[in-house]
Protein backbone atom coordinates (compact mmCIF):
# COMPACT_ATOMS: atom_id res chain seq x y z
CA UNK A 1 0.00 0.00 0.00
CA UNK A 2 1.23 3.47 -0.82
CA UNK A 3 2.67 5.34 2.14
CA UNK A 4 0.64 8.38 1.14
CA UNK A 5 -2.71 6.60 1.23
CA UNK A 6 -4.96 8.20 3.87
CA UNK A 7 -6.66 6.26 6.64
CA UNK A 8 -10.29 5.56 5.80
CA UNK A 9 -13.00 6.61 8.24
CA UNK A 10 -14.33 3.75 10.41
CA UNK A 11 -17.88 2.60 9.67
CA UNK A 12 -20.85 4.45 11.13
CA UNK A 13 -23.93 2.40 10.39
CA UNK A 14 -26.75 4.80 11.22
CA UNK A 15 -27.45 8.09 9.53
CA UNK A 16 -28.73 10.84 11.80
CA UNK A 17 -30.43 14.03 10.63
CA UNK A 18 -28.00 16.81 10.00
CA UNK A 19 -27.85 20.38 8.80
CA UNK A 20 -26.14 21.68 5.72
CA UNK A 21 -23.21 22.70 7.91
CA UNK A 22 -22.67 19.06 8.84
CA UNK A 23 -22.75 17.67 5.31
CA UNK A 24 -19.25 16.32 5.77
CA UNK A 25 -20.64 13.97 8.43
CA UNK A 26 -22.78 12.37 5.73
CA UNK A 27 -19.76 12.20 3.45
CA UNK A 28 -17.83 10.32 6.13
CA UNK A 29 -20.71 7.91 6.63
CA UNK A 30 -20.72 7.35 2.90
CA UNK A 31 -16.98 6.62 2.96
CA UNK A 32 -17.46 4.21 5.87
CA UNK A 33 -20.24 2.41 4.02
CA UNK A 34 -17.98 2.14 0.96
CA UNK A 35 -15.22 0.70 3.10
CA UNK A 36 -17.41 -2.15 4.31
CA UNK A 37 -19.38 -2.49 1.07
CA UNK A 38 -22.81 -1.64 2.46
CA UNK A 39 -24.67 -0.92 -0.78
CA UNK A 40 -28.00 -0.27 1.00
CA UNK A 41 -26.54 2.50 3.19
CA UNK A 42 -24.71 3.93 0.18
CA UNK A 43 -27.97 4.24 -1.76
CA UNK A 44 -29.74 5.78 1.24
CA UNK A 45 -27.02 8.35 1.82
CA UNK A 46 -26.74 9.11 -1.86
CA UNK A 47 -30.31 10.43 -1.97
CA UNK A 48 -30.30 12.70 1.10
CA UNK A 49 -31.41 16.31 0.85
CA UNK A 50 -29.99 18.48 3.70
CA UNK A 51 -32.60 19.27 6.40
CA UNK A 52 -32.34 23.03 6.16
CA UNK A 53 -33.80 22.86 2.65
CA UNK A 54 -37.52 22.50 3.23
CA UNK A 55 -38.92 22.83 -0.27
CA UNK A 56 -37.64 19.50 -1.64
CA UNK A 57 -36.56 21.28 -4.80
CA UNK A 58 -34.30 19.18 -7.01
CA UNK A 59 -31.85 22.08 -7.05
CA UNK A 60 -31.20 21.38 -3.34
CA UNK A 61 -30.14 17.80 -4.01
CA UNK A 62 -26.57 17.01 -2.97
CA UNK A 63 -24.86 14.19 -4.85
CA UNK A 64 -22.83 12.53 -2.11
CA UNK A 65 -21.33 10.13 -4.65
CA UNK A 66 -19.32 13.14 -5.85
CA UNK A 67 -18.39 14.65 -2.49
CA UNK A 68 -14.97 14.43 -0.88
CA UNK A 69 -14.05 14.37 2.78
CA UNK A 70 -13.03 17.90 3.79
CA UNK A 71 -9.98 16.67 5.68
CA UNK A 72 -8.49 14.00 3.42
CA UNK A 73 -10.13 14.87 0.11
CA UNK A 74 -11.01 11.23 -0.47
CA UNK A 75 -14.26 10.27 -2.26
CA UNK A 76 -16.49 7.17 -2.20
CA UNK A 77 -15.08 5.88 -5.49
CA UNK A 78 -11.53 6.29 -4.20
CA UNK A 79 -12.40 4.21 -1.13
CA UNK A 80 -14.01 1.49 -3.26
CA UNK A 81 -10.88 1.36 -5.43
CA UNK A 82 -8.60 1.31 -2.42
CA UNK A 83 -10.33 -1.64 -0.75
CA UNK A 84 -10.68 -3.48 -4.08
CA UNK A 85 -14.48 -3.80 -4.23
CA UNK A 86 -15.18 -4.09 -7.97
CA UNK A 87 -19.00 -4.53 -7.66
CA UNK A 88 -19.08 -1.34 -5.58
CA UNK A 89 -16.95 0.48 -8.14
CA UNK A 90 -19.42 -0.54 -10.83
CA UNK A 91 -22.34 0.60 -8.65
CA UNK A 92 -20.83 4.03 -8.04
CA UNK A 93 -20.09 4.52 -11.72
CA UNK A 94 -23.35 3.11 -13.09
CA UNK A 95 -25.77 4.70 -10.62
CA UNK A 96 -27.71 7.70 -12.01
CA UNK A 97 -25.85 9.86 -9.46
CA UNK A 98 -22.61 8.62 -11.01
CA UNK A 99 -19.33 9.20 -9.23
CA UNK A 100 -16.80 11.07 -11.40
CA UNK A 101 -13.98 8.76 -12.48
CA UNK A 102 -11.51 11.62 -12.95
CA UNK A 103 -11.94 13.53 -9.66
CA UNK A 104 -8.68 14.23 -7.83
CA UNK A 105 -8.43 14.33 -4.02
CA UNK A 106 -7.31 17.82 -3.15
CA UNK A 107 -4.88 16.77 -0.44
CA UNK A 108 -3.01 13.83 -1.97
CA UNK A 109 -3.54 14.77 -5.66
CA UNK A 110 -4.67 11.22 -6.46
CA UNK A 111 -7.56 9.99 -8.59
CA UNK A 112 -9.54 6.78 -8.13
CA UNK A 113 -7.27 5.00 -10.62
CA UNK A 114 -4.25 5.95 -8.51
CA UNK A 115 -5.84 4.43 -5.41
CA UNK A 116 -6.50 1.21 -7.33
CA UNK A 117 -2.96 1.18 -8.73
CA UNK A 118 -1.29 1.93 -5.39
CA UNK A 119 -3.07 -1.07 -3.88
CA UNK A 120 -2.53 -3.34 -6.91
CA UNK A 121 -6.23 -3.73 -7.67
CA UNK A 122 -5.49 -4.54 -11.30
CA UNK A 123 -8.98 -5.76 -12.22
CA UNK A 124 -10.36 -2.43 -11.05
CA UNK A 125 -7.61 -0.52 -12.86
CA UNK A 126 -8.58 -2.18 -16.14
CA UNK A 127 -12.27 -1.55 -15.52
CA UNK A 128 -11.61 2.13 -14.80
CA UNK A 129 -9.50 2.52 -17.94
CA UNK A 130 -12.26 0.99 -20.08
CA UNK A 131 -14.92 3.09 -18.35
CA UNK A 132 -12.92 6.28 -18.66
CA UNK A 133 -12.24 5.68 -22.34
CA UNK A 134 -15.92 5.17 -23.13
CA UNK A 135 -16.85 8.17 -21.03
CA UNK A 136 -14.39 10.42 -22.84
CA UNK A 137 -15.60 9.27 -26.24
CA UNK A 138 -19.20 10.06 -25.35
CA UNK A 139 -18.49 13.36 -23.62
CA UNK A 140 -16.20 14.39 -26.43
CA UNK A 141 -18.91 13.83 -29.01
CA UNK A 142 -21.43 15.82 -26.99
CA UNK A 143 -19.01 18.66 -26.37
CA UNK A 144 -17.87 18.91 -29.96
CA UNK A 145 -21.49 19.09 -31.10
CA UNK A 146 -22.12 21.86 -28.58
CA UNK A 147 -19.02 23.62 -29.84
CA UNK A 148 -20.31 23.54 -33.41
CA UNK A 149 -23.85 24.70 -32.65
CA UNK A 150 -23.14 27.13 -29.83
CA UNK A 151 -19.68 28.38 -30.82
CA UNK A 152 -18.32 27.68 -27.34
CA UNK A 153 -14.74 27.69 -26.15
CA UNK A 154 -13.40 24.17 -26.85
CA UNK A 155 -11.43 23.81 -23.64
CA UNK A 156 -13.30 21.93 -20.91
CA UNK A 157 -10.53 22.39 -18.38
CA UNK A 158 -10.74 25.02 -15.69
CA UNK A 159 -9.36 28.47 -16.27
CA UNK A 160 -7.12 30.17 -13.74
CA UNK A 161 -8.37 31.60 -10.45
CA UNK A 162 -10.82 29.94 -8.06
CA UNK A 163 -13.47 27.28 -8.56
CA UNK A 164 -16.20 27.07 -5.90
CA UNK A 165 -14.03 29.34 -3.73
CA UNK A 166 -11.16 26.83 -3.88
CA UNK A 167 -7.93 27.88 -5.66
CA UNK A 168 -7.38 25.80 -8.79
CA UNK A 169 -3.97 24.08 -8.74
CA UNK A 170 -1.80 25.19 -11.61
CA UNK A 171 -1.54 21.68 -13.05
CA UNK A 172 -5.35 21.53 -13.37
CA UNK A 173 -5.61 24.84 -15.19
CA UNK A 174 -5.96 24.96 -18.93
CA UNK A 175 -2.84 24.99 -21.06
CA UNK A 176 -4.74 25.79 -24.24
CA UNK A 177 -3.91 29.36 -25.25
CA UNK A 178 -5.96 30.82 -28.05
CA UNK A 179 -3.80 33.97 -28.04
CA UNK A 180 -0.44 32.17 -28.16
CA UNK A 181 0.47 33.42 -31.63
CA UNK A 182 -0.08 37.00 -30.47
CA UNK A 183 2.20 36.53 -27.45
CA UNK A 184 5.90 37.27 -27.52
CA UNK A 185 8.10 34.21 -27.02
CA UNK A 186 11.65 34.40 -25.72
CA UNK A 187 14.76 32.26 -26.17
CA UNK A 188 17.24 32.22 -23.29
CA UNK A 189 20.87 33.18 -23.85
CA UNK A 190 22.15 29.68 -24.59
CA UNK A 191 19.13 28.67 -26.68
CA UNK A 192 18.10 25.90 -24.29
CA UNK A 193 14.68 27.21 -23.28
CA UNK A 194 11.82 28.87 -25.14
CA UNK A 195 9.11 30.48 -22.99
CA UNK A 196 5.93 32.44 -23.65
CA UNK A 197 4.66 35.59 -21.93
CA UNK A 198 3.13 33.53 -19.11
CA UNK A 199 6.57 32.06 -18.30
CA UNK A 200 5.38 28.66 -19.47
CA UNK A 201 7.97 26.61 -21.36
CA UNK A 202 7.25 26.09 -25.04
CA UNK A 203 10.24 23.78 -25.31
CA UNK A 204 13.35 22.90 -23.27
CA UNK A 205 16.73 21.34 -23.96
CA UNK A 206 16.14 18.37 -21.64
CA UNK A 207 13.77 16.99 -24.27
CA UNK A 208 16.65 16.21 -26.65
CA UNK A 209 16.86 12.45 -25.88
CA UNK A 210 13.11 12.17 -26.49
CA UNK A 211 13.42 14.00 -29.81
CA UNK A 212 16.34 11.79 -30.83
CA UNK A 213 14.17 8.71 -30.31
CA UNK A 214 11.32 10.26 -32.32
CA UNK A 215 13.66 11.14 -35.19
CA UNK A 216 15.00 7.60 -35.30
CA UNK A 217 11.64 5.89 -35.64
CA UNK A 218 10.53 8.34 -38.34
CA UNK A 219 13.23 7.54 -40.89
CA UNK A 220 15.16 4.46 -39.80
CA UNK A 221 13.22 2.20 -42.15
CA UNK A 222 14.32 4.31 -45.13
CA UNK A 223 17.99 3.50 -44.51
CA UNK A 224 19.57 0.28 -45.79
CA UNK A 225 22.85 0.12 -43.91
CA UNK A 226 24.34 -2.75 -45.91
CA UNK A 227 23.35 -1.29 -49.27
CA UNK A 228 23.29 2.53 -49.33
CA UNK A 229 22.43 2.53 -53.03
CA UNK A 230 19.10 0.92 -52.14
CA UNK A 231 18.13 3.74 -49.75
CA UNK A 232 14.71 5.18 -50.28
CA UNK A 233 14.08 8.93 -50.51
CA UNK A 234 13.68 10.29 -47.00
CA UNK A 235 10.74 12.69 -46.85
CA UNK A 236 9.82 14.17 -43.49
CA UNK A 237 7.28 16.69 -42.21
CA UNK A 238 7.56 18.38 -38.81
CA UNK A 239 4.77 20.50 -37.35
CA UNK A 240 6.17 22.92 -34.76
CA UNK A 241 9.84 24.04 -34.69
CA UNK A 242 10.34 25.42 -31.16
CA UNK A 243 14.04 25.03 -30.35
CA UNK A 244 14.56 23.06 -33.54
CA UNK A 245 15.82 20.01 -31.66
CA UNK A 246 14.24 17.28 -33.76
CA UNK A 247 14.85 19.15 -37.01
CA UNK A 248 18.56 19.50 -36.15
CA UNK A 249 18.79 15.77 -35.35
CA UNK A 250 17.04 14.89 -38.60
CA UNK A 251 19.40 17.10 -40.60
CA UNK A 252 22.59 15.90 -38.93
CA UNK A 253 21.87 12.19 -38.49
CA UNK A 254 19.25 11.23 -41.06
CA UNK A 255 19.79 13.76 -43.88
CA UNK A 256 16.25 13.80 -45.29
CA UNK A 257 15.83 14.30 -49.01
CA UNK A 258 12.75 16.46 -48.42
CA UNK A 259 12.30 18.23 -45.09
CA UNK A 260 9.19 20.36 -44.57
CA UNK A 261 8.86 22.43 -41.37
CA UNK A 262 5.60 24.19 -40.49
CA UNK A 263 5.90 26.92 -37.86
CA UNK A 264 3.18 29.39 -36.93
CA UNK A 265 4.77 31.76 -34.41
CA UNK A 266 6.36 34.88 -35.98
CA UNK A 267 9.15 35.12 -33.37
CA UNK A 268 10.17 31.52 -33.93
CA UNK A 269 9.99 31.95 -37.70
CA UNK A 270 12.26 35.01 -37.56
CA UNK A 271 14.82 33.06 -35.56
CA UNK A 272 14.67 30.19 -38.07
CA UNK A 273 15.52 32.60 -40.88
CA UNK A 274 18.23 34.27 -38.77
CA UNK A 275 19.82 30.87 -38.10
CA UNK A 276 19.75 29.94 -41.79
CA UNK A 277 17.21 27.16 -41.76
CA UNK A 278 15.89 28.29 -45.12
CA UNK A 279 19.34 27.50 -46.59
CA UNK A 280 19.68 23.96 -45.24
CA UNK A 281 19.61 20.99 -47.67
CA UNK A 282 16.13 19.87 -48.61
CA UNK A 283 14.42 22.21 -46.12
CA UNK A 284 11.20 24.02 -46.96
CA UNK A 285 9.88 26.35 -44.28
CA UNK A 286 6.14 26.97 -44.27
CA UNK A 287 5.23 29.94 -42.10
CA UNK A 288 1.69 29.79 -40.75
CA UNK A 289 -0.78 27.56 -38.98
CA UNK A 290 -0.77 23.99 -40.22
CA UNK A 291 -4.55 24.24 -40.47
CA UNK A 292 -4.05 26.83 -43.24
CA UNK A 293 -0.77 25.66 -44.78
CA UNK A 294 -1.33 21.95 -45.34
CA UNK A 295 -4.68 22.10 -47.22
CA UNK A 296 -3.18 24.63 -49.63
CA UNK A 297 -0.08 22.50 -50.19
CA UNK A 298 -2.15 19.38 -50.74
CA UNK A 299 -4.41 21.09 -53.25
CA UNK A 300 -1.52 22.65 -55.13
CA UNK A 301 0.35 19.36 -55.45
CA UNK A 302 -2.79 17.46 -56.46
CA UNK A 303 -3.38 20.04 -59.19
CA UNK A 304 0.08 19.31 -60.55
CA UNK A 305 -0.50 15.54 -60.33
CA UNK A 306 2.38 15.52 -57.86
CA UNK A 307 1.06 14.19 -54.61
CA UNK A 308 2.68 15.42 -51.41
CA UNK A 309 3.64 12.44 -49.24
CA UNK A 310 5.98 11.92 -46.31
CA UNK A 311 7.76 8.85 -45.00
CA UNK A 312 7.85 10.39 -41.53
CA UNK A 313 5.52 12.93 -39.90
CA UNK A 314 6.00 14.47 -36.46
CA UNK A 315 3.46 16.64 -34.62
CA UNK A 316 4.51 18.83 -31.71
CA UNK A 317 2.50 22.02 -31.44
CA UNK A 318 2.08 24.25 -28.42
CA UNK A 319 -1.06 25.48 -26.62
CA UNK A 320 -3.45 23.70 -28.99
CA UNK A 321 -6.44 21.59 -27.95
CA UNK A 322 -6.89 17.86 -28.51
CA UNK A 323 -9.50 18.76 -31.13
CA UNK A 324 -6.68 20.20 -33.23
CA UNK A 325 -4.64 17.01 -33.05
CA UNK A 326 -7.71 14.99 -34.04
CA UNK A 327 -8.19 17.22 -37.07
CA UNK A 328 -4.53 16.76 -37.95
CA UNK A 329 -4.87 12.98 -37.80
CA UNK A 330 -7.78 13.11 -40.23
CA UNK A 331 -5.87 15.42 -42.54
CA UNK A 332 -2.76 13.25 -42.85
CA UNK A 333 -4.73 10.04 -43.48
CA UNK A 334 -7.43 11.23 -45.86
CA UNK A 335 -7.72 10.47 -49.55
CA UNK A 336 -9.93 13.09 -51.18
CA UNK A 337 -11.15 14.30 -54.55
CA UNK A 338 -11.38 18.08 -54.86
CA UNK A 339 -11.71 20.77 -57.48
CA UNK A 340 -8.37 21.57 -59.04
CA UNK A 341 -6.69 24.84 -58.14
CA UNK A 342 -6.34 25.98 -61.77
CA UNK A 343 -9.94 27.20 -61.84
CA UNK A 344 -11.10 24.51 -64.28
CA UNK A 345 -14.06 22.23 -63.70
CA UNK A 346 -11.82 19.16 -63.48
CA UNK A 347 -11.14 17.35 -60.21
CA UNK A 348 -7.93 16.22 -58.58
CA UNK A 349 -7.39 13.26 -56.30
CA UNK A 350 -4.89 13.67 -53.49
CA UNK A 351 -3.33 10.87 -51.49
CA UNK A 352 -2.79 10.98 -47.73
CA UNK A 353 0.13 12.99 -46.42
CA UNK A 354 1.34 9.89 -44.58
CA UNK A 355 2.85 7.72 -47.31
CA UNK A 356 1.40 4.26 -47.83
CA UNK A 357 2.24 1.56 -46.97
CA UNK A 358 5.23 2.26 -44.71
CA UNK A 359 4.84 5.85 -43.51
CA UNK A 360 5.56 6.48 -39.82
CA UNK A 361 3.73 9.07 -37.74
CA UNK A 362 4.57 10.19 -34.22
CA UNK A 363 3.79 13.02 -31.84
CA UNK A 364 5.19 14.43 -28.61
CA UNK A 365 3.28 12.48 -25.99
CA UNK A 366 2.45 15.22 -23.52
CA UNK A 367 -1.10 14.00 -23.02
CA UNK A 368 -2.28 14.52 -19.44
CA UNK A 369 1.31 14.69 -18.18
CA UNK A 370 0.52 15.37 -14.51
CA UNK A 371 -1.07 12.01 -13.70
CA UNK A 372 0.09 8.62 -14.94
CA UNK A 373 -3.39 7.07 -14.79
CA UNK A 374 -4.92 9.92 -16.81
CA UNK A 375 -1.99 9.60 -19.21
CA UNK A 376 -2.80 5.92 -19.75
CA UNK A 377 -6.44 6.72 -20.49
CA UNK A 378 -5.36 9.48 -22.88
CA UNK A 379 -3.10 7.11 -24.80
CA UNK A 380 -5.93 4.59 -25.03
CA UNK A 381 -8.31 7.19 -26.44
CA UNK A 382 -5.83 8.40 -29.06
CA UNK A 383 -5.04 4.83 -30.05
CA UNK A 384 -8.75 4.15 -30.66
CA UNK A 385 -9.13 7.35 -32.64
CA UNK A 386 -6.17 6.52 -34.87
CA UNK A 387 -7.52 3.01 -35.31
CA UNK A 388 -10.70 4.36 -36.90
CA UNK A 389 -8.47 6.08 -39.48
CA UNK A 390 -6.71 2.85 -40.46
CA UNK A 391 -3.64 3.25 -38.24
CA UNK A 392 -1.96 0.96 -35.71
CA UNK A 393 -0.38 2.58 -32.64
CA UNK A 394 2.39 1.27 -30.40
CA UNK A 395 3.60 3.09 -27.32
CA UNK A 396 7.29 2.32 -26.98
CA UNK A 397 8.72 2.65 -23.49
CA UNK A 398 11.78 4.88 -23.43
CA UNK A 399 13.86 5.33 -20.30
CA UNK A 400 14.67 9.00 -19.89
CA UNK A 401 16.20 11.25 -17.29
CA UNK A 402 13.77 14.14 -17.01
CA UNK A 403 14.29 16.94 -14.48
CA UNK A 404 12.59 16.13 -11.20
CA UNK A 405 10.17 18.48 -9.51
CA UNK A 406 12.12 18.65 -6.26
CA UNK A 407 13.34 21.94 -4.84
CA UNK A 408 16.05 19.95 -3.05
CA UNK A 409 17.66 18.88 -6.34
CA UNK A 410 20.04 21.67 -7.36
CA UNK A 411 20.20 20.62 -11.02
CA UNK A 412 16.43 20.26 -11.33
CA UNK A 413 15.80 23.52 -9.51
CA UNK A 414 18.07 25.31 -11.95
CA UNK A 415 16.36 23.62 -14.90
CA UNK A 416 12.94 24.85 -13.84
CA UNK A 417 14.10 28.24 -12.59
CA UNK A 418 11.78 30.94 -13.91
CA UNK A 419 9.34 28.41 -15.39
CA UNK A 420 5.77 28.83 -14.13
CA UNK A 421 4.37 25.41 -15.00
CA UNK A 422 6.47 22.25 -15.04
CA UNK A 423 5.17 19.96 -17.76
CA UNK A 424 7.05 16.86 -16.62
CA UNK A 425 6.98 15.57 -13.09
CA UNK A 426 9.95 13.35 -12.53
CA UNK A 427 8.75 10.23 -14.36
CA UNK A 428 11.56 8.19 -15.87
CA UNK A 429 9.53 6.45 -18.60
CA UNK A 430 8.32 8.16 -21.77
CA UNK A 431 5.69 6.39 -23.88
CA UNK A 432 6.73 7.16 -27.44
CA UNK A 433 3.95 6.71 -30.01
CA UNK A 434 4.84 4.90 -33.22
CA UNK A 435 1.93 4.98 -35.64
CA UNK A 436 1.81 2.95 -38.86
CA UNK A 437 -0.73 2.02 -41.46
CA UNK A 438 -2.76 -1.07 -40.68
CA UNK A 439 -1.67 -3.24 -43.60
CA UNK A 440 -4.99 -5.05 -43.89
CA UNK A 441 -6.75 -1.67 -43.93
CA UNK A 442 -4.76 -0.61 -46.99
CA UNK A 443 -5.04 -3.99 -48.68
CA UNK A 444 -1.68 -5.58 -47.90
CA UNK A 445 -1.02 -8.91 -46.20
CA UNK A 446 2.18 -8.03 -44.36
CA UNK A 447 3.67 -5.14 -42.45
CA UNK A 448 7.25 -6.05 -43.43
CA UNK A 449 9.00 -3.61 -45.74
CA UNK A 450 10.39 -5.22 -48.88
CA UNK A 451 13.09 -3.06 -50.40
CA UNK A 452 12.28 -4.52 -53.82
CA UNK A 453 8.65 -3.46 -53.65
CA UNK A 454 7.62 -1.69 -56.82
CA UNK A 455 7.18 1.95 -55.89
CA UNK A 456 4.62 2.23 -58.67
CA UNK A 457 2.32 -0.30 -57.05
CA UNK A 458 -1.16 1.06 -56.95
CA UNK A 459 -1.34 1.37 -53.17
CA UNK A 460 -3.46 4.48 -53.15
CA UNK A 461 -6.66 2.99 -54.50
CA UNK A 462 -7.92 1.95 -51.09
CA UNK A 463 -10.52 4.45 -50.04
CA UNK A 464 -10.20 5.82 -46.51
CA UNK A 465 -13.77 6.81 -45.82
CA UNK A 466 -13.71 9.24 -42.92
CA UNK A 467 -17.47 9.62 -43.19
CA UNK A 468 -17.85 6.14 -41.71
CA UNK A 469 -16.05 6.96 -38.49
CA UNK A 470 -18.05 5.60 -35.60
CA UNK A 471 -16.33 7.56 -32.85
CA UNK A 472 -15.77 11.26 -32.42
CA UNK A 473 -13.14 11.68 -29.78
CA UNK A 474 -12.32 14.36 -27.26
CA UNK A 475 -10.73 14.24 -23.89
CA UNK A 476 -11.12 16.43 -20.87
CA UNK A 477 -8.02 15.27 -19.04
CA UNK A 478 -6.49 14.13 -22.30
CA UNK A 479 -6.28 17.62 -23.68
CA UNK A 480 -2.92 18.15 -25.30
CA UNK A 481 -0.85 19.42 -22.42
CA UNK A 482 2.57 19.36 -24.01
CA UNK A 483 3.57 22.30 -21.88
Amino acid sequence: MSSTTPTIILPTRHYQSTTDNDMNAIVRQMLAACQCGDIKIIHELGSIIPNNNNNNNDSNFVNYYCQQDSETGISPLMVACQVGNLPLVKTLLDDPCRAPWNAVCRHYRKCAGDYATDNERWEIVQYLVDWATRSELILGTIHKQARVFNDIEPDRQKKGGNYNNIPIPLEEQSSTKVDYLQQKVTYNSDNTTLIDEDKDAVMMEWERPIMKAHAQILLEDCIVKDNPSANKPRRVLNIGFGLGIIDTILQEEWKPTIHYIVEAHPDVYRKMIHDGWDQKPGVTICFGRWQDILPRLLLAHAGMNNNLEFDGIFFDTYAEHSYDMEDFHKLITTTATTSCSDGSSSTCTRTPLLAKPFGIYSFFNGLAPDNLFFHGVACNVVKLQLGTLGLDTEFLQCQITAPANSVHDVISSKTWEGIRRKYWHGRDVYYLPKVTWNQEFIGRKTKNRNINDNDNDDIHNNKNDDDNMMMDIDNDNHKRQRR
